[in-house]
């Protein structure tokens, strides 16, 4: 005997929520080790760019995994969902139409702002490597460095999104 569509639409909103409690501890700890890096340099007034785009992806990370995935249903109304010719009850939706509002202003928020600065830290990855190898002329692949193809991947992908 399977599980009714309830049944898995409710394991798969708890899923949700612990893999966005697992989100929001590893951006605590990326938010973490940026600054305490920083701080441990006292000659460096300012972040460096590439730790300050990842401390800005890391927060909306944060932020959007809080808003969105682990607090999901809990601000959506009252209703039914129907999957697959299968109508039930949204789980654990607690919410009215106001939070529900309130939610989506945050996943968009959060959500731009974590794939701009994807594509942010992608461009300051190439132009450092470019100009290391102009400046360098070091004509050797550094595996240190990303490749052309996933830089304007990860470039174009987040264009798109």
């Amino acid at each position: 005997m399977g599980l009714s569509g309830e049944e898995i639409y409710l394991s798969q909103v708890v899923a949700a929520k612990i893999s966005a409690i697992l989100s929001m501890i590893g951006s605590g700890f990326i938010i973490r080790d940026v600054i305490h890096r920083w701080r441990r340099r006292k000659e460096q007034q300012f972040l460096p760019i590439v730790s300050r785009i990842i401390l800005s992806m890391s927060i909306a990370e944060f932020f959007n995994s809080c808003f969105v995935h682990f607090v999901g249903t809990w601000m959506v109304p009252k209703g039914d969902v129907t999957i697959m010719d299968e109508t039930f009850p949204i789980p654990l939706a607690t919410g009215n139409d106001f939070t529900c509002k309130v939610q989506a202003f945050f996943w968009s928020l959060f959500s731009l702002t974590g794939g701009s600065t994807n594509c942010a830290l992608a461009t300051a990855c190439k132009v450092f490597y470019i100009f290391r190898r102009i400046i360098f002329s070091s004509h050797t692949h550094d595996p240190q460095m990303p490749s052309d193809v996933s830089c304007f991947f990860c470039l174009f992908f987040k264009i798109g999104f």
